[in-house]
């Protein structure tokens, strides 16, 4: 990972008013892909590259992006102003090449936080879980009241297929993701914080310091929407001088639910702000924690000024995110869902919706991934798969990483009293198939690339 100055918001403006060829290092990134088409729409003279090209990289070129496929300095010629995102190391050669010339080297993160400035209303949406599809669900709220919001997000919406949706300056809804303080340089004019555990010990390592990081960032903001049934979020808050909405099924919240009923395939619940009635909420999604989620959506519709009957249809409308408990198919007559968990939190929060929905046996493929998080989080590992029948763990994703720390696969499922190991993922996909029928589910989780393995089982 490089590292580089702070970019404020006011500093890259003053640059890009002399400086108006921008080119994005890895351009074919999730966000780094919005943002080029953003600062295309704005006017700037964009070009970018990426190992590998696809159907991201094509969308960018009809709006005028110049796309190189690899990294190669020649590239860079006439660019003098870079961006870059956390896969690109110092030994990239465009990397090199801006910073041999002098040339300003910007963080995504930075440069996102710039690009927050455009819109009239942005609403910031951070937490330890459930960030890309609050973000996505909130999208869909504001479509709902009339608006027409430019949603970035770090997963794509299945509504739109794509993790961008382009809409005007007026309102914008982002994923503000805590990793490497990446939130501390977005200013939104609200600051949502669904909730704070604890991940990403490799840079945080403490939890004092993670929830200082989560303060820090409300306090940043004019008005904050918190889920104070998170006691680490509860206490993050505490002191803020702006605006603030609080939410949660626990008591004492501003927005809080009564009559949940969790009887059909979704949630439903009266939302009440403050004593009065907002809205009735159907979910289109399951699952308990997105009441959660949807708590939090709310309250940044009520800080927007959204009607509770629009919020309430965009809610329901909302279909989910990319491996967010995806349906992906059948396997011998099993159900077969992909999704992204892949901190204990989360994949408690998943199984209890397969359990739910499951007349038969529950059978979990997960792939942890990175060795730090397996380590730090170990015990949370080894006693999160108590709603599935069985726990079948994959080699470990190592991502940036190459000291195990005496972490592997074999270890979590020895030491899971349901756990089991199997080898590669055509091995995982085998035993699987020999076991599952009609009645069970079977959930592929991870954030690595393990939803090869949900293709792999689906008939």
């Amino acid at each position: 990972m490089c590292k580089s100055s702070y970019y404020s918001p006011a500093k890259i403006a003053e640059l890009l008013q002399r400086e108006k060829n921008v080119f994005f290092i890895g351009i074919g990134g999730v966000s780094m892909s919005s943002l080029a088409e953003i600062a295309a729409d704005k006017g700037y003279a964009v070009s970018g590259s990426d190992r590998a090209p696809g159907e991201v990289t094509e969308a960018l070129k009809k709006h005028g992006v110049t796309v190189y496929e690899g990294h190669d300095e020649r590239h860079c010629i006439g660019s003098t102003v870079f961006v870059y995102n956390a896969a690109i190391h110092e030994d990239n050669p465009e990397y090199a090449y801006a910073k041999r010339c002098g040339y300003p080297l910007i963080r995504r993160a930075d440069f996102l936080g710039y690009v927050v400035t455009f819109f009239g209303q942005s609403v910031g949406v951070a937490g330890t879980h459930g960030k890309s599809t609050s973000t996505a669900m909130l999208g869909s709220a504001l479509i709902a009241a009339g608006l027409d919001p430019t949603v970035l997000n770090g997963a794509v919406m299945r509504g739109c297929r794509s993790s961008y949706r382009r809409g005007d300056y007026g309102y914008l809804c982002f994923e503000a993701c805590e990793y490497t303080d990446s939130f501390l340089s977005f200013f939104p004019t609200v600051a949502t914080v669904l909730n704070v555990g604890f991940d990403h010990a490799d840079y945080f390592h403490t939890q004092e310091k993670y929830n200082e990081s989560f303060a820090k960032y409300i306090s940043q903001s004019p008005c904050a929407v918190v889920n104070i049934d998170s006691a680490n979020a509860k206490e993050a808050v505490k002191g803020y001088k702006g605006r603030l909405i609080t939410c949660g099924r626990l008591g004492g919240a501003d927005v809080y639910p009564e009559n949940i009923d969790l009887s059909g395939d979704n949630p439903e619940y009266d939302a009440y702000y403050r004593g009065e009635l907002y809205a009735h909420i159907k979910l289109g999604v399951p699952g308990l924690h997105n009441v959660d989620n949807s708590l939090c959506v709310i309250g940044a519709c009520i800080m927007l000024g959204v009607d509770g009957a629009d919020a309430a249809a965009g809610i329901e409308k909302f279909e989910g995110v990319a491996r967010r408990f995806e349906f992906k198919g059948k396997c011998r007559g099993a159900d077969v869902y992909d999704d992204y968990a892949h901190h204990p939190d989360e994949i408690k929060a998943t199984l209890a919706v397969a359990r739910r929905k499951t007349k038969g046996r529950v059978y979990t493929a997960f792939q942890p991934h990175t060795y730090s998080r397996t380590s730090d989080l170990y015990d949370g590992f080894i006693n999160a798969f108590e709603d599935c029948d069985e726990v079948v763990f994959c080699d470990i994703y190592a991502a940036r990483e190459t000291d195990t720390l005496g972490m592997s696969a074999q270890k979590l499922a020895a030491d899971t009293e349901n756990g089991s190991y199997k080898g590669g993922f055509d091995d995982v996909a085998a035993y699987l198939r020999s076991v599952a029928g009609p009645g069970d589910t079977v959930v592929v989780m991870g954030a690595g690339d393990v939803t090869h393995l949900a293709d792999l089982l689906k008939e």
